[in-house]
C-alpha cells in the first residue's frame, strides 16, 4: 500500500498546510524504512517466496508495525515538531500511525497489538483478493487525493493534480498485473 500511504500523507497536509511535507511523506512510510533496517539487523524477520503472493511472507514485523510500537513510532518522530505547534506535531504524529491503519485491511494478521504478542491483526485482502485490493487500495487513494486537490492546491508549488499523478503511477506501477508479467 505505498502509494495509499503517500496519498494519505497529502491529506494530512492538505489538513494542516504548516506540516511539512517532506516529514509527513517520510512519515508515513517510516514504519517500512524501520522494517528495512530492522530486517538487515536480524531483529525483523522475512521469507522469500518467489512466485507466490507478493514475493515474501512477513514472518516477524512487531518492533516496526505493531500497533503500540507504531504509536511509539509517532510519538518519536512527532516529538521535533512540537516547537512549530501542536497542530504540525500532531499532523506529523497521524502520519506516522496512519501506516498501521492502513496496513491493517491489508496485511494478514501479522500485526502484533506490542511486541512479542500473541494477538496479532489484519484483514488479509492481500490473500482474500488477490487482485481486488487493488481497487480497494485505488479507492482509498481517489478519496484522499480527491480531499487533497481539493483543499491545498497551493502546496507542492500549486501542483496538487502532479503530485497525486505521481502517486497513481506508483499504483499503476503496483499493479499485480505487471508485477505478474516481470
Amino acid at each position: 500500500m505505498y502509494a495509499g500511504h503517500f496519498a494519505a500523507a497529502l491529506a494530512i497536509k492538505a489538513k494542516e498546510p504548516r506540516a511539512p511535507s517532506w516529514a509527513l511523506l517520510l512519515g508515513v512510510g517510516l514504519l517500512d524504512v524501520l522494517f528495512g533496517i530492522f530486517v538487515m539487523l536480524g531483529i525483523e524477520k522475512v521469507t522469500m517466496t518467489p512466485h507466490a503472493g507478493h514475493g515474501f511472507t512477513l514472518d516477524f514485523i512487531d518492533w516496526s508495525h505493531s500497533l503500540a510500537m507504531s504509536l511509539v513510532w509517532a510519538a518519536l518522530f512527532c516529538a521535533p515538531f512540537r516547537r512549530r505547534g501542536r497542530a504540525v506535531a500532531l499532523a506529523v504524529a497521524i502520519a506516522v500511525f496512519s501506516h498501521f491503519l492502513l496496513d491493517l485491511p491489508m496485511h494478514p494478521p501479522d500485526l502484533a497489538l506490542w511486541p512479542y504478542s500473541r494477538v496479532h491483526l489484519g484483514f488479509g485482502l492481500w490473500n482474500r483478493l488477490p487482485t481486488g485490493w487493488w481497487w480497494v487500495e485505488l479507492s482509498v487513494i481517489a478519496l484522499f487525493c480527491g480531499y487533497y486537490v481539493s483543499r491545498a492546491l497551493k502546496t507542492f508549488g500549486g501542483r496538487a493534480p502532479w503530485a497525486c499523478a505521481v502517486i497513481l503511477a506508483l499504483h499503476i506501477f503496483n499493479s499485480p498485473w505487471l508485477s505478474t508479467a516481470r
